[in-house]
């Protein structure tokens, strides 16, 4: 399952690739499209910090996913500030698309982690057996 949802997200960013492409081409960038590059300049900017963030602060689970909603609320809010996603009157509507989305993430993330850890676990278990 976890191999057709790899194959699914890469054919379809690949048919997102192509079809944008030949739209910017054939009409240039229409609204639809601009919204698209916007969410993947931003996606850009989040997984950036993300990695910046995993590399050089170390801190508990907990307190990495805290800072890490306030950090990235803080990336949305100035960058729908700047491609005019959000005005002052509804600044507080990137509070709830961040929660949503690092709702799930954190779910994917445990969902993975608990795989991770499930296969070190045979891994330690098969050498262990060959040591005796």
């Amino acid at each position: 399952m976890k191999r057709i949802l790899k194959d699914t997200c890469i054919i379809a960013a690949l048919m997102i690739f192509s079809v944008f492409s030949i739209s910017i081409i054939w009409s240039g960038i229409t609204d639809e499209i601009g919204l698209v590059l916007k969410l993947f300049g931003l996606a850009f900017i989040i997984s950036l910090a993300n990695f910046l963030f995993d590399e050089y602060i170390s801190l508990s689970i907990a307190v990495s996913y805290v800072i890490k909603y306030f950090a990235i609320t803080g990336i949305v809010m100035l960058y729908g500030f700047i491609v005019g996603w959000f005005y002052p009157s509804n600044f507080w509507m990137a509070f709830i698309y961040v929660g949503v989305v690092l709702v799930l993430a954190y779910f994917i993330d445990s969902f993975k982690v608990k795989k991770d850890i499930a296969y070190i676990n045979t891994q330690i278990a098969g050498r262990t057996n060959l040591a005796e």
